[in-house]
């Protein structure tokens, strides 16, 4: 009974799993340049620096206080999903979701090297990459993964060149009408 039940639950959730990564792996590099391009901005730069320079548990602080802000907007996403809401509630949550990883990815990338002057945080990250290795070496073997991610990877190929597609259609349209509009402006000049 229970061989049978995970035989019937793991595709399900290794699916979720697939879909969750090739998220975050196709969301991970546009939110990685969104939040270089906004520390460009004078203020932001000046923030980034004070961050950078900062002792080691006020870099910590600083990399709390983004999870810590944002958590009430995820409760708030949970309790629309739970009052019927479901749409405002995923939106919110994920919105918080991405800011927050958006966020955290960045002054962490500000502040590892204080952070991993903390003995505790340092064996601590050592633990959690190690089994964050652990968990994507057993994902990326499940045939489930493999088979879902080569139809996600199709599905994004596809997007692409339909996006082409249509770029392409627009811009030969674009063209079509703008030669036409030169053509009737020169009949009219004559």
């Amino acid at each position: 009974m229970e061989q049978r039940l995970k035989r019937l639950l793991t595709p399900p959730f290794i699916v979720l799993a697939a879909l969750l990564l090739w998220f975050w792996e196709w969301l991970w590099e546009p939110l990685e340049n969104f939040m270089a391009i906004i520390g460009r901005w004078p203020v932001l730069r000046q923030v980034e620096t004070w961050i950078t320079q900062a002792p080691r548990y006020i870099a910590l602080t600083c990399f709390i206080i983004p999870g810590a802000v944002l958590l009430p907007f995820k409760l708030v996403g949970i309790y629309f999903i739970g009052h019927g809401a479901a749409f405002l509630g995923i939106a919110t949550f994920l919105a918080a979701k991405v800011v927050g990883t958006a966020l955290v990815a960045r002054i962490f990338a500000l502040t590892k090297h204080q952070l991993m002057e903390i003995a505790w945080f340092a064996r601590a990250y050592v633990a959690t990459i190690r089994f964050k290795n652990i968990v994507f070496d057993t994902l990326h073997n499940h045939p489930v993964y493999q088979r879902t991610r080569a139809a996600l990877l199709a599905l994004r190929r596809n997007l692409r060149s339909a996006r082409r597609g249509m770029l392409s259609l627009v811009l030969r349209r674009w063209r079509a009408v703008y030669r036409l509009f030169r053509r009737r402006g020169r009949q009219a000049c004559c």
